[in-house]
């Protein structure tokens, strides 16, 4: 009885709210960097990423591969979007010009979940890994 219970249990958390369906047509996400000598724009959406690297640039917009959308979307599982407004940064380089200022949002169904400031490269834990990979990917955009 006690192995049964010890299964179904495992059988529940390995399919319950991990396997839950999103609308992913209805997700983007949005990071900004930006200081006196710095400026970077990111929006990503499933299908296309644009990228802005000066303040008065003209975006790049490129399409999204099915594969970055899935790295996204495997950071984003780790990430609590609602209690993204209350991540505290671990540093503030960015109060004297150490740092860009940075910050990060999710828009999912209408509703907009946004991080305060942090220092670019520097990003809260929790969202260390997505911040990571939004980057990366806008590295590789010509």
């Amino acid at each position: 009885m006690k192995f049964l219970i010890i299964f179904m249990s495992f059988l529940f958390i390995e399919h319950g709210c991990a396997q839950e369906k999103i609308n992913q047509d209805a997700l983007s996400l949005e990071y900004s960097a930006h200081s006196r000598g710095t400026f970077k724009h990111i929006l990503i959406n499933k299908k296309s990423i644009s990228v802005v690297n000066e303040r008065s640039g003209t975006p790049i917009v490129k399409s999204f591969t099915e594969t970055d959308w899935e790295t996204i979307l495997k950071a984003l599982k780790h990430v609590d979007i609602e209690n993204i407004p209350n991540l505290k940064a671990p540093s503030e380089n960015r109060f004297f010009d150490g740092a860009a200022i940075a910050s990060l949002k999710i828009i999912y169904d209408g509703k907009t979940y946004e991080s305060q400031s942090f220092d670019h490269g520097n990003p809260p834990k929790e969202i260390v890994q997505l911040v990571k990979e939004i980057l990366s990917i806008s590295e590789n955009i010509e």
